[in-house]
């Protein structure tokens, strides 16, 4: 039997869980799993025989139901923190639920079983984020748990990855747990293009996109352009005309000033 348990939350299609199996091997088994988007479900059943039963949205489920585990794997929700986002925080509101406060799931499932390690990923927005404040609260919520933070932002396109993809990422040790030896680990800088993943020809047509459906693609974006475009056009003339009326205002009232006034010269203003 492994010597680690482990539980996903925010599961996704596994990609945290990939990463810490390939680390350790046969040393770890993933004891739960909670992911709520139903396709993503289906592509991580693909990915992995294991747990039997992939669990729904983490907020319905008890904390004593879950099992005792040893690390805890969390890519909680980032939409609310990112800068592709609205970067409302914790008072992201998305059709009625409120993304940025999950990290509290997190939080709620530890806090109960008290595990030797979490490990947290979302993007890198999270530490600047409300001038910091955001993430002073993540990391005070686990510090005032018993855990100690190490956090670093490193990005993927260093570590053999066709991918420019910066994330932060949150490892917390249980107090009673020595990380005098931990630390981040130090980029490969091995360069990796696409071409060199892709699969070999031939490949199925169904991953291609159509010639018509891109020429529709190219034509709505050419149209979205052009209205961006001739929006911010009459918006310039609509100030440029308000600008000339005001204008035009205020030398009729000096001209009028200088009738009343019997001044032959304009007022300087």
């Amino acid at each position: 039997m492994p010597p680690y348990k482990m539980i996903e939350l925010f599961a996704g299609i596994g990609g945290i869980r990939l990463g810490f199996e390939r680390a350790f091997g046969n040393e770890v088994e993933t004891v739960f799993v909670s992911e709520i988007d139903k396709y993503a479900v289906q592509t991580y059943r693909k990915n992995f025989d294991t747990p039997a039963k992939i669990f729904g949205d983490i907020r319905d489920i008890d904390e004593k139901n879950i099992p005792a585990f040893d690390i805890c794997l969390a890519g909680f929700p980032c939409q609310a923190f990112s800068i592709a986002g609205k970067k409302q925080g914790f008072n992201d509101d998305y059709y009625g639920e409120y993304r940025g406060t999950l990290f509290r799931e997190v939080v709620r499932v530890c806090d109960f079983h008290k595990p030797k390690i979490i490990f947290c990923e979302n993007v890198k927005g999270l530490v600047i984020h409300d001038k910091g404040r955001t993430f002073k609260t993540i990391c005070d919520a686990f510090e005032k748990r018993g855990y100690k933070l190490h956090y670093k932002i490193l990005n993927s396109k260093n570590f053999g990855l066709a991918q420019n993809r910066e994330r932060i990422y949150i490892v917390c040790f249980r107090n009673d747990i020595d990380d005098s030896n931990f630390k981040f680990p130090e980029p490969t800088n091995k360069k990796v293009t696409l071409a060199e993943i892709l699969e070999e020809a031939p490949i199925l047509a169904k991953y291609y996109l159509s010639e018509t459906y891109v020429k529709i693609r190219r034509r709505k974006l050419w149209i979205k352009n052009y209205g961006r475009a001739r929006k911010k056009l009459l918006f310039s003339t609509c100030i440029a005309k308000f600008r000339f009326k005001v204008l035009q205002r205020i030398i009729l009232k000096l001209y009028e000033l200088r009738k009343l006034s019997g001044v032959r010269q304009v007022p300087s203003i």
